[in-house]
């Protein structure tokens, strides 16, 4: 049996590739989202890769199928399969754009242990994908109280314990406030990723990128909701994250000047000040969120088009994981607007759709 070699991009990218003929054309999602009944939506899901996860959901709870625990599930066994498929530097790299699920399982850990909710509930959310094992994450669930989750986090000898645990006291001090916790998680967590993103190489500067649009994506969504507070300086500066495109001076110049329009006007960056603008538009219909929006999807955009950068790079394992979200964000959307009653219409208003690179015409 020949061996085969998983140190360079070839034999990956060639699963990638097979992997990215299931993703689902906007044509297919429209039928979805037409469907009469679940009925009718569950037979088009036979039709898809998401069939033994969704009928197994069904058949666990007819009444009331666990739709975000099936997509998860999905999510979770084409990543792996991907990362299974990967050695050396590809591994490396792979693991990095990876480990934001260990930051994603630790929030949803946190609040739901702030908000009451028990194991199971938890559990079900999750996607391990990071470093930290699905036996630590069962655990973690299982704590009595936040504290508690930090500990076992600690004992574990995991790295995230440490900024969590050094800002405990603030977070008690703030009224429990998560968001004390979160920022300071995410703080650590990126910069840990981007020091480890530094050597001079096509394939890790393109992750790079992929995470500094996080940062700039964090930051300016930061900079809208707080414009307008009687902060002091210090309080503005600890909110942004360092790493971006951005850097602190223009950070706190954007917050201090309070209006959104003139915030837009001003951002120095051509390429986001156009996201911005397109926000803007409907910032009076859905006020922030607009701006998260936006951003979110231009990360979807940036993160596709590498796709096209390098057929024997990373790209191509970018630009399916990022198409594949997308995907799993608009089922999410779907699947919740056809339990609550929306309208066919209502439901296409809200999917975002952006054009694989294989897809255009020559």
């Amino acid at each position: 049996m020949a061996k085969v070699d998983l140190s360079d991009y070839g034999y990956v990218n060639a699963r990638v590739r097979g992997m990215r003929a299931h993703l689902l054309t906007k044509e297919f999602f429209m039928r979805l989202v037409e469907a009469e009944n679940f009925e009718a939506l569950h037979n088009l899901f036979d039709q898809t890769v998401y069939r033994r996860e969704i009928n197994e959901a069904v058949l666990m709870n007819p009444e009331r199928p666990d739709y975000d625990q099936a997509l998860s599930l999905n999510l979770f066994s084409c990543f792996k399969k991907i990362l299974d498929s990967t050695g050396g530097e590809p591994h490396r790299l792979v693991t990095i754009l990876l480990s934001r699920y260990d930051i994603q399982n630790i929030k949803t850990i946190m609040r739901g242990k702030r908000g009451g909710a028990v194991p199971s509930e938890i559990v079900s959310m999750l996607v391990p994908l990071g470093s930290i094992s699905m036996d630590i994450l069962q655990e973690m669930s299982g704590a009595r109280e936040l504290r508690d989750v930090l500990d076992i986090l600690a004992e574990n000898r995991i790295k995230y314990a440490r900024p969590l645990l050094e800002n405990f006291p603030d977070f008690v001090r703030r009224d429990q406030d998560l968001a004390v916790l979160e920022l300071a998680l995410d703080k650590f967590y990126l910069k840990d990723v981007i020091d480890q993103l530094k050597k001079k190489d096509k394939n890790v500067e393109m992750v790079r990128q992929i995470f500094v649009g996080e940062i700039d994506l964090r930051n300016i969504s930061t900079i809208v909701r707080i414009r307008g507070l009687k902060l002091e300086d210090y309080e503005v500066m600890k909110l942004c994250i360092p790493g971006g495109t951005l850097s602190q001076e223009q950070f706190l110049e954007l917050v201090r000047m309070g209006d959104v329009e003139q915030i837009v006007l001003a951002y120095p960056d051509p390429q986001y000040r156009r996201v911005l603008e397109r926000a803007l538009e409907l910032y009076q219909l859905i006020d922030v969120v607009a701006f998260d929006r936006e951003l979110e999807r231009e990360l979807i955009r940036i993160g596709v088009g590498m796709s096209n950068v390098d057929v024997l790079g990373i790209g191509v394992i970018i630009g399916y994981m990022s198409a594949k979200q997308n995907e799993i964000i608009n089922l999410r959307i779907l699947l919740r607007g056809k339990m609550i009653g929306q309208t066919p219409e209502e439901i296409k208003e809200t999917l975002f759709f952006v054009e694989r690179p294989a897809e255009r015409a020559a």
